[in-house]
């Protein structure tokens, strides 16, 4: 039977759509450790949601990131072109906001610059500027210099790509030394996937999820549990030391290490 002729909708994704193709291309030639957890924010997401002008949740991961990237200097370190290891002073985090393009929503990438000596306001801050005028971020001043990349043949812009981490001092101009993409902040619930390895380490900030947990009472009580999926470059960062930022670094979502103030006690057990 012969399928009925139909006139199908057709579409233009705007050029910089390419940069995503691209990237993925790239990412797919990279060695990566793919990890995945929960942190139980039951008693943090209260203290975020009294303070709006603390900033998001999202806000709350990139700083609580930031620092635990201080301590384990590793975690943002890059091999350049003669396998030396390079490690900056000040944790750059690359992040993923939704601006207006054309009139369409579009994700562009914005570096929040020293994120590790920075308070959550100050982050939230800068967001949230950025969403309301786009051209504030640095991203927006590489425009020009981006429309020549993309007259580039597709081999060659992934390549191009793929091979930016071999240069740390250009990578951590254009998008920082580590990534963070939120999909959580777009859903309600649970829900996770991996986000492209673009850095040495890349964390995809998922959704919140309630399920059965332990309070400090030992008492089985629902809970809220935030998902993070994270990649790193096996050619630069081992398991054992991925490991133990990851154990850090889930121990300060769930204390909140990087709030302002926090009521002694604040903490939970046994996730």
């Amino acid at each position: 039977m012969t399928a009925p002729r139909t006139n199908p909708h057709v579409t233009r994704d705007p050029p910089v759509r390419r940069f995503t193709v691209d990237v993925g291309a790239a990412a797919a030639r990279r060695h990566v450790i793919p990890a995945w957890f929960a942190a139980d924010i039951t008693e943090i997401r209260p203290l975020l949601d009294a303070r709006p002008d603390t900033g998001s949740l999202t806000t709350y991961v990139v700083a609580t990131l930031a620092r635990a990237v201080r301590r384990h200097p590793r975690m943002h370190a890059m091999r350049d072109l003669r396998g030396r290891v390079v490690t900056f002073r000040s944790v750059d985090i690359n992040v993923m906001v939704e601006v207006l393009h054309h009139g369409r929503p579009f994700p562009m990438n914005h570096v929040l610059r020293s994120a590790d000596t920075r308070g959550l306001h100050d982050l939230y801050r800068e967001l949230q500027a950025v969403k309301v005028e786009p051209s504030r971020s640095e991203t927006r001043r590489l425009a020009a210099g981006a429309r020549w990349f993309l007259l580039l043949p597709s081999p060659v812009r992934s390549r191009a790509i793929g091979a930016l981490h071999r240069f740390p001092d250009r990578q951590r101009s254009m998008i920082g030394t580590v990534g963070v993409t939120s999909v959580g902040m777009f859903g309600q619930g649970g829900g996770l996937g991996l986000p492209f390895l673009v850095h040495t380490l890349d964390i995809l900030v998922g959704g919140v999820e309630e399920r059965p947990g332990f309070n400090r009472r030992g008492e089985v009580v629902p809970r809220q549990f935030l998902q993070i999926a994270v990649v790193a470059d096996h050619d630069v960062v081992d398991g054992a030391p991925l490991a133990r930022f990851l154990s850090d670094f889930r121990r300060d979502l769930e204390s909140g290490a990087a709030l302002p103030s926090r009521p002694e006690g604040t903490g939970t057990v046994g996730a």
